[in-house]
């Protein structure tokens, strides 16, 4: 069954948020091997913040696919 536009969208923008928080892991990793306490600091900062879009992009998708099956995300009942 297609899905509708909101459903690939949250899609997309999830995966881009999954790209986003794999990019902050390799700068972190980065960080590590250079040895660099600010660069450190900086890096843990901004995986924490993908981190938390990813759960929120996450989410979205969640939601939308709920609502186009027609469930309710918050009460998970019909329409």
């Amino acid at each position: 069954m297609p899905r509708s536009p909101e459903v690939t969208d949250a899609f997309l923008r999830f995966q881009a948020a999954r790209r986003v928080h794999e990019a902050c892991l390799c700068r972190l990793e980065a960080s590590f091997i250079v040895g660099s306490p600010e660069q450190v600091e900086l890096s843990i900062s901004a995986l924490l913040d993908s981190s938390q879009t990813l759960a929120d992009r996450l989410r979205d998708q969640v939601f939308a696919q709920l609502r186009d099956d027609g469930i309710d995300p918050i009460t998970r009942r019909s329409f």
